[in-house]
This record gives C-alpha cells, sequence and structure tokens, in this order.
C-alpha cells in the first residue's frame, strides 16, 4: 500500500491472512454450519427409524433415515447457502445426502435377494 493509497482513503487497510485455526487449517465456524432445528429433526428421525428397526420393521427403518438423507440433499441443492443443512460445500453435502440415500436402499434390497 501506498502513501497516495491512505491520502486518497484513509480507511483502507492492508489485506488479510485468511483465519486459521494455528495449523494451517482453514477456520471453521459453527455459526455458518447448519441450524440446531434442523440438527434436531434428524436426530428424531433416526432416533424413530431405531424404535421402529428395534419393532422389527427394518425396511421401514431403513426407508426413513434413506427418505431423511435425499430430502437434506434436496434441499442443500435447492437452497445453496440459505439451507438449515451445511457441513460443508453444496456439492460435498448434496453427493454425500443423495448417496446415503440411494446407497442405503440399494444396500438393502440387495440383502433381501440374498435372504
Amino acid at each position: 500500500m501506498t502513501d497516495a493509497d491512505k491520502t486518497e482513503n484513509p480507511d483502507l487497510k492492508p489485506p488479510q491472512p485468511p483465519k486459521t485455526s494455528g495449523r494451517g487449517h482453514p477456520f471453521v465456524s459453527e455459526a455458518q454450519e447448519g441450524r440446531p432445528v434442523c440438527e434436531g429433526i434428524i436426530f428424531t428421525v433416526v432416533l424413530v427409524a431405531a424404535l421402529v428397526a428395534f419393532c422389527g420393521y427394518t425396511w421401514a427403518a431403513t426407508g426413513l433415515v434413506s427418505i431423511a438423507a435425499l430430502v437434506c440433499g434436496a434441499l442443500r441443492l435447492i437452497l445453496k447457502d440459505r439451507s438449515p443443512w451445511k457441513v460443508r460445500s453444496v456439492p460435498f453435502d448434496a453427493f454425500i445426502s443423495i448417496a446415503l440415500g440411494i446407497g442405503l436402499l440399494v444396500t438393502y434390497f440387495s440383502i433381501q435377494l440374498l435372504l
């Protein structure tokens, strides 16, 4: 920054380095991640699915978790940065959620075919 830049704009600050955690990792803030309400809903769905599986309805429990994952992936794709469910980038979150939803169903039905 030159002295001429300071005289034209005295509020001009030098560029700041990116925030890191001290070990070279990027700074991650919990405030930028998902909302607790959405996390609570997913926790409730998984808890209900566990109870349903315990009662012997593994197909229903698998379907509940799979549908929840697919909905989270679709929400992340549609809402992008306004999504209530955030972990990493939009493509990563959407891929992981949708792949989990499809993968659970494929795995369940492939095991059923073996039995």
